[in-house]
């Protein structure tokens, strides 16, 4: 081998172990910024409120879990409750989203128009990633949990002319 093959292997050892030591440490690492090292949120304890989407119909829940989803440039996660048979309008966020199915059947196609037979199934577990600016509609079967997490601003943007009403 090489003087200069030893001396990178060197190197690259004495990262690892220093690394190692570092995240060994009983005392966490400094961070740059406010953000707190952990947070977390028993399920027990969210707090479901009504969310009212012009152009949605009634009916869905949201409980914020971390960040504010109205921040622009701030992560954010929250959680979606949908009732049983719950159908939502083709719509958009103005920003990417992620998306976890934790609990029900989320049933999901993208475009602009409601067209029942592209909608694709998902079940606790299935993650999906939508584009920003990406126009979705679907519906749930059972009662339905959604976790989204992403950088805010999160806001809901129906498509023209495509809003249901009760």
């Amino acid at each position: 081998m090489s003087h200069h093959l030893l001396a990178a292997a060197a190197v690259a050892v004495g990262l690892v172990v220093s690394a190692t030591a570092a995240f060994a440490q009983d005392e966490p690492m400094a961070r740059h910024d406010a953000t707190p090292a952990m947070h977390d949120v028993a399920e027990a304890d969210l707090a479901w409120d009504d969310l009212d989407v012009p152009g949605f119909l009634p009916g869905m829940k949201i409980a914020p879990i971390h960040g504010d989803p109205s921040v622009a440039d701030e992560q954010y996660t929250l959680r979606l409750a949908l009732p049983d048979g719950y159908k939502f309008p083709p719509h958009w966020h103005p920003r990417a989203e992620n998306l976890t199915v934790l609990e029900g059947t989320f049933l999901l196609a993208m475009g602009k128009k409601f067209d029942d037979s592209k909608l694709k199934s998902y079940v606790p577990g299935d993650y999906l990633f939508i584009a920003g600016e990406s126009p979705h509609y679907g519906l749930v079967k059972g009662r339905t949990v959604l976790q989204l997490h992403g950088i805010g601003p999160f806001d809901i943007l129906v498509v023209e002319g495509q809003g249901m009403s009760p």
